[in-house]
């Protein structure tokens, strides 16, 4: 999941005041006429892609980044339309084409080779076979890049449906990861079930560094955890020098947010692939 804005997160995907989300227009966006309209985005191909980068907190340097779907045409943002695109079926569609704009990006070599790429998928997406062979399509359209999976918490309700995608999807060299982990359904136990390559911290979690002991505590025994199972992890949500070296000391190395950068589309973003280019 991409990073959070200071005071504000949604549900499943982030509300980033960057790009052009009005809360007028979040108002008025009605269910029907929003279900109407996305619609129509899908098949006049509106939606974008953002980048946001995920750094090594050792370096500062870019490992990665994290694909953002975007709807510019729009001023309502991924925390009202992806709710609604969940709740009507649509969200195998979404997911369908930020897998083809991304493999697009690659193709052109808008976002380099060699890069870890990271997409997410909800929960349905996470029950569907049909989405073991889609990503099977995308990692091989990226050429050289690292593909990654992000699931939210959800999947974990229902782990005998997602676990055998969830393999499938491993069985192919794809690294898949756990998103907002320590805040929601998440138990040790779906962690070994499902046989994840990592987890991404919450950013609630990473925003509690400065002033809690507790939360300073469960992040470093989240880092050993971590270590010990082999799996990789990320904290989300880091705005403050002081929130990265807390991280740093307490043992977690990779860092996604704003302190990095926001998302950005590649054109607007030179910055990024030149960060990527540089350090893969």
């Amino acid at each position: 999941m991409e990073d959070i804005a200071p005071g504000q997160e949604i549900g499943g995907f982030s509300y980033d005041p960057g790009t052009g989300c009005d809360p007028n227009a979040i108002a008025q966006a009605s269910g029907p006429a929003l279900q109407t309209a996305l619609r129509q985005a899908l098949a006049q191909r509106e939606f974008r892609l953002a980048y946001q980068p995920i750094v090594d907190l050792r370096n500062r340097r870019t490992v990665g980044v994290e694909a953002l779907i975007r709807w510019p045409r729009t001023l309502i943002g991924p925390d009202v339309f992806i709710p609604m695109a969940e709740k009507t079926g649509l969200i195998r569609d979404i997911t369908k084409q930020v897998c083809l704009l991304a493999a697009e990006d690659c193709i052109t070599r808008r976002i380099p080779g060699s890069v870890r790429l990271s997409i997410n998928l909800s929960a349905a997406d996470a029950e569907t076979p049909e989405s073991v062979e889609l990503l099977s399509n995308l990692s091989r359209a990226l050429g050289g890049a690292i593909l990654n999976v992000e699931l939210t918490e959800r999947c974990l309700l229902a782990p005998e449906r997602c676990g055998p995608v969830i393999r499938a999807i491993r069985a192919l060299g794809i690294q898949v990861h756990l998103d907002d982990f320590g805040t929601g359904y998440a138990n040790l136990q779906s962690l070994v079930e499902l046989a994840l390559d990592g987890i991404k911290i919450d950013h609630r979690l990473t925003r509690c560094l400065d002033d809690s002991r507790a939360a300073r505590e469960i992040v470093r025994h989240l880092g050993r955890m971590a270590g010990t199972l082999g799996f990789s992890i990320t904290a989300e949500g880091v705005e403050t020098e002081t929130q990265a070296r807390w991280l740093s000391v307490l043992g977690i190395h990779r860092a996604q947010g704003w302190l990095f950068g926001q998302p950005r589309f590649v054109e607007d973003y030179p910055a990024l692939r030149s960060a990527i280019k540089t350090n893969n």
